[in-house]
């Protein structure tokens, strides 16, 4: 993939999702050229491989041996450990999370915020619990002070407890729980009472002057529209 052209990227990724349109959220995912297959046997397993490789094969495409692994019950795939039990963030980064130097620089702020933000569907109400953090990225606000430091040790402590979330199965319910309070909103996507994802978001100023009813239905929005 040549990344100093205008583009390959974005290119190389449609180029993917064609190579593998029928097979896309079937038992196959692909984030530029990190393929993941997916099956419920091993005998399912091996199909699913031959058909994927012959596919790449046909393309003019090629894996690297050594960066492949096959036949795994568990496997580390953008950041994230996906086994039988469900999808969970990496034991690494979540180290790298907790063990956080206090660094009173807005460079360093960043970085933690990028960190942790990247596992946000992980966590309830990390935007409610964030905020203080978010809100000394403002141009010209930047001053750590005791309400920034224990935001940063409770969004540690948050991030430190992160639960296994269920994988989505389509021919199941899906539950929806959603609730709305004054500075924000919280919803939970669930099925079988297993938590599939967490989203929430502080209101804008804009918003905090509207009622209970108009609130709760800006929750049910967001949660549909994500």
């Amino acid at each position: 993939m040549p990344f100093g052209l205008t583009n390959a990227p974005a290119t190389f990724q449609s180029l993917m999702n064609e190579v593998f349109d029928n097979q896309i959220r079937d038992f196959v995912l692909v984030f530029f050229d990190d393929i993941l297959v997916y099956s419920p046997s091993l005998e399912k397993h091996i199909s699913h491989l031959r058909t994927v490789l012959e596919l790449l094969s046909s393309h003019t495409l090629y894996v690297k041996k050594s960066k492949c692994e096959f036949a795994k019950s568990g496997v580390e795939y953008l950041g994230h450990r996906i086994s039988q039990h469900g999808v969970e963030a990496d034991k690494e980064k979540i180290r790298a999370m907790i063990d956080w130097p206090v660094q009173q620089t807005l460079k360093a702020l960043r970085g933690f915020l990028g960190l942790t933000g990247y596992y946000r569907w992980f966590v309830a109400h990390y935007g409610l619990i964030s905020r203080p953090l978010t809100q000394l990225l403002k141009k010209g606000v930047f001053k750590w002070c005791p309400e920034a430091e224990s935001t940063f040790n409770k969004l540690k402590s948050a991030m430190a407890s992160t639960p296994v979330l269920a994988m989505p199965d389509f021919s199941k319910k899906f539950i929806l729980e959603i609730d709305a309070c004054h500075s924000g909103v919280g919803d939970v996507l669930m099925q079988e009472g297993k938590p599939i994802a967490f989203l929430s978001k502080v209101f804008a100023n804009r918003h905090l002057s509207l009622s209970t009813y108009e609130k709760e239905l800006m929750a049910v929005i967001m949660a549909m529209q994500k």
